[in-house]
């Protein structure tokens, strides 16, 4: 496939967006016109799955291909080995030019993992600060079970409490940047790049990651009264499953009462920042259209993970209920007039990298290492409902780790620390009605469970995270000791001024080697 004949693909990604919020996965409050306008030009991914409901291990399984077990993405601490082939390395080998703007959240010194350029720095550390303090064994010994606030990297109960309208907050001020800048490269790449690669740009959003505060220009696009109810209402505490009250504990939801106002202006700014990102996604769309480049550029909407949003009484990740693993999945092909509208198969985000790899390269045949995933292009034409997805939670909040299978409708969850847990999303899409010791699903529950067993060596695997865990504590702790060394990444200052006119350089001619026309037609 030759360079011209490739599209250029935009990569768009939120921080714990639910597909329960958008209206093109039925919610009927929040207000996104532009995920609107692409869900209706390209294809619904309708059962789209996190692999791993947490930040940087889902976005390394998401850049690899690779379920996060399988490349020691065990937590919000842990290394992305540089040695790990992603979706950037492959689309740069097939001749693109690979940029980021915004949050991926790479710890570890390679910061680039494959892209040329990123332009701006990473939200959270690059260190490995944020590994958990406590291993499997550690909490087991000090009888907390999983229980128990860890210090690091953890939302909690503040961050719910907060909601409210600010006129800045550290995220808002974060995805101003990733805006302006993706933006503004669009236009740069578009009027300087001379060696003809096409483009692929992942612009990467904080929001709508708690605390939940947005602008009054979002906050006021809701009011309380209009926000909607939860679709599973709050479960008392001795009525949960043993994994969920583990949870709120970890959150220290047992520490404030989050009364129905509170969730109510909870969901309120959740669904403001919601509409901010929608609003920026509207902006890239407009750029594209201004640099006379939207006719061949392939878009992909996704998030990293869920949010419960007061489902259950529950809020933030860490479980594997579907508001904290389903995520919205996107895919808009402007050429591509016969895609399928909807696809219900069941998909995840390792899923992205040989999708995009046949994008680029017209089939899958460059991938030459191990990948779990399998490329979306196929349901592009024929729908695939009995399709398997795997996801897996491995820190916080468990003893030991959790990994749930889909298969079609059926759900099963398996731990070593837990009663297994079976749903048929058919009949209870809310899971509320737990099958696993129904006898008339044994022989589903078995099978399911071998199926798990075939997938995952779970006793193996908790070592492994326990080792790895330790290992990363003692190098962190190490390295606080004497001359500081920094894994941190900053945008290049000076790219950011050579457009600009310099000694030496006529003015007219610098000028003129920045314009930019229109497409005909446009004016």
């Amino acid at each position: 496939m030759a360079n011209q004949q490739k599209p250029n693909i935009v990569l768009v990604m939120c921080d714990q967006l639910t597909a329960i919020a958008l209206s093109s996965y039925g919610n009927k409050v929040t207000k996104t016109p532009n995920i609107d306008a692409l869900a209706a030009q390209g294809t619904v991914f309708e059962n789209a799955y996190c692999n791993y409901p947490l930040c940087a291990p889902s976005r390394f399984a998401m850049m690899s291909g690779r379920l996060p077990s399988k490349i020691g993405a065990f937590d919000n601490g842990a290394e992305f080995p540089a040695a790990v082939p992603t979706i950037a390395h492959y689309l740069r080998d097939a001749g693109y030019y690979t940029c980021i703007s915004g949050k991926m959240h790479f710890v570890g010194p390679d910061q680039h993992h494959g892209y040329e350029d990123r332009l701006t720095t990473e939200i959270y550390p690059s260190d490995f600060g944020w590994v958990p303090p406590q291993t499997y064994d550690d909490m087991d010994a000090a009888g907390k079970g999983g229980n128990g606030k860890v210090p690091f990297g953890v939302s909690s109960v503040e961050t719910i409490a907060d909601a409210q309208a600010l006129a800045r907050s550290q995220q808002f001020d974060y995805d101003e940047e990733v805006a302006r800048r993706a933006i503004q490269h669009i236009f740069d790449w578009r009027r300087y790049s001379t060696d003809g690669r096409p483009l692929f740009m992942t612009v990467s959003f904080t929001q709508p990651h708690d605390p939940y505060v947005i602008t009054k220009e979002f906050w006021n696009l809701y009011t309380n009264e209009e926000i909607d109810e939860p679709l599973t209402a709050k479960i008392p505490l001795d009525q949960m499953d043993p994994h969920s009250r583990q949870l709120y504990f970890h959150y220290s939801l047992d520490k404030f009462d989050v009364t129905d106002e509170i969730y109510r202006r909870a969901r309120r700014g959740y669904y403001g920042m919601i509409s901010y990102v929608d609003s920026k996604l509207g902006e890239i769309r407009q750029a594209l259209e201004e640099a006379g480049i939207a006719h061949n550029t392939v878009i992909l909407f996704t998030s990293d993970h869920g949010d419960m949003i007061g489902e259950r009484g529950l809020w933030f990740k860490k479980n594997v209920f579907e508001p904290s693993v389903r995520v919205p999945l996107i895919m808009y092909r402007p050429q591509a007039k016969s895609d399928l509208s909807r696809v219900s198969a069941p998909v995840s985000l390792v899923d992205v990298l040989p999708t995009l790899v046949e994008l680029a390269t017209g089939s899958t045949d460059a991938i030459f290492t191990e990948c779990e995933g399998r490329s979306l292009m196929p349901l592009l034409i024929k729908d695939e409902p009995e399709r398997e997805v795997m996801v897996e939670h491995l820190d916080g909040a468990t003893p030991a780790p959790r990994v749930m299978i889909r298969q079609g409708m059926l759900k099963i969850v398996v731990s070593e620390a837990f009663p297994t847990q079976l749903y048929d999303l058919t009949i209870d899409p809310t899971e509320t009605n737990d099958l696993a010791g129904d006898p008339s699903r044994r022989a589903e529950v078995e099978r399911l469970e071998a199926v798990v067993r075939q997938r995952w060596d779970l006793k193996r695997l908790r070592r492994d995270v326990i080792n790895s865990q330790r290992r990363h504590q003692f190098i962190y702790r190490a390295m606080q000791q004497g001359k500081p060394r920094s894994w941190e990444h900053y945008p290049d200052a000076i790219r950011e001024h050579t457009k600009f006119v310099r000694t030496g350089e006529r003015f007219p001619e610098v000028e003129r080697r920045s314009y930019l026309k229109y497409a005909e037609g446009d004016y």
